[in-house]
């Protein structure tokens, strides 16, 4: 236990072993730090980790600055791909009828941010090892699955029974390189877990969507945690938010580049830039700074409200409301989304 520089206590706990993140010997000595099937052991397993997926859906429901069922399809895939090495046709089914390749497949359960015929340095893209091009997760991705988790964690540890925590999910095997313990799937360990895979990310690729995401995770963990001091680590991590989507572009309205992003996309940059906005002026509120953005500095427009249960990265147009649009239909609309950017 440690006392933080801005009061609380926090609870840290060491980072997953190095090893975790390389591929096997095969893949060469120069292989990146990569998502592997001993890193996903690291993550909780059933039934815990449904219980921290439904409180962390629940709390999405006042943040829903990405499509939440999408993600949580996302992460179901990766467990598939450490099980089986690829995706199935399960996680096809989650996409519509619409038939695809099982590159395309990868592309839009992987990779939030890929493009037919971009290059995998561009897009984030991992493969297992040289000669090899079967896709695999991104670690910016892995890193906001792990602060989800941590998220989740959280609020199903407060709204638990006499506030107790969850049973913590099987330590990892000692081929992954031990060290869960009975900390492994606690939400200081996975919020660790979270930053630790960020940070080796932001060393071998370019920022993605899902680095964003990640970010914007791990800020709501910070602030509903109420340990760590809003001035000691939500402050710096929000400044560093904003400058990296003004990097990415996410401050210019994706209709201004036609051709570029598809549908799904466009709207996913909108949401995780007004996000972004959102927390730069409730965070310089409380600290009593001027926001780093100012309101002459950006383009881009409101996300749609959209039923996130119908709006998948095969749509060609915006699902259209069940009511006409007058109110929302179910507890996934983005309605508040955008009460809340306004």
């Amino acid at each position: 236990m440690s006392h933080l520089p801005g009061g609380g206590i926090a609870t840290l706990h060491p980072p997953a072993p190095y090893d975790a993140f390389l591929p096997p010997p095969s893949a060469g000595p120069s292989a990146l730090p990569q998502v592997t099937a001993a890193l996903i052991s690291y993550l909780p397993a059933d039934p815990v980790r449904s219980r921290y997926l439904k409180a962390f859906r629940e709390t999405m429901l006042l943040h829903p600055s990405f499509n939440v069922p999408h993600f949580e399809q996302r992460i179901m895939a990766v467990y598939t791909w450490a099980e089986t090495g690829e995706t199935t046709s399960t996680a096809a089914a989650a996409y519509g009828s619409k038939p695809m390749t099982k590159a395309d497949l990868a592309r839009d359960i992987f990779f939030s941010s890929a493009k037919p015929g971009s290059s995998s340095r561009a897009n984030g893209t991992a493969v297992t090892g040289s000669g090899s091009n079967t896709p695999k997760p991104t670690l910016s991705f892995f890193s906001a699955a792990c602060a989800a988790f941590a998220l989740g964690a959280l609020v199903a540890r407060d709204d638990g029974p006499g506030g107790d925590p969850p049973a913590p999910s099987p330590s990892p095997p000692s081929s992954a390189g031990g060290g869960g313990g009975d900390a492994s799937g606690t939400p200081a360990m996975l919020f660790a877990l979270s930053e630790q895979s960020l940070q080796l990310f932001e060393k071998t690729a370019a920022y993605d969507l899902d680095s964003v995401i990640a970010m914007i995770l791990q800020v709501l963990y910070m602030l509903y945690e109420g340990q760590m001091s809003v001035a000691q680590g939500v402050f710096p991590l929000v400044g560093k938010m904003v400058n990296v989507a003004r990097m990415m572009g996410l401050a210019m309205d994706p209709d201004e580049f036609p051709g570029t992003y598809n549908l799904f996309e466009a709207e996913t940059r909108r949401r995780v830039w007004w996000e972004v906005f959102y927390f730069d002026l409730f965070v310089a509120d409380c600290m009593g700074q001027p926001p780093l953005i100012a309101d002459n500095t950006h383009t881009t427009r409101l996300p749609a409200d959209v039923e996130e249960d119908k709006f998948t990265p095969s749509c060609v147009s915006l699902p259209e409301p069940a009511d006409g649009g007058a109110e929302p239909t179910s507890e996934t609309s983005s309605v508040y989304f955008s009460l809340k950017c306004r």
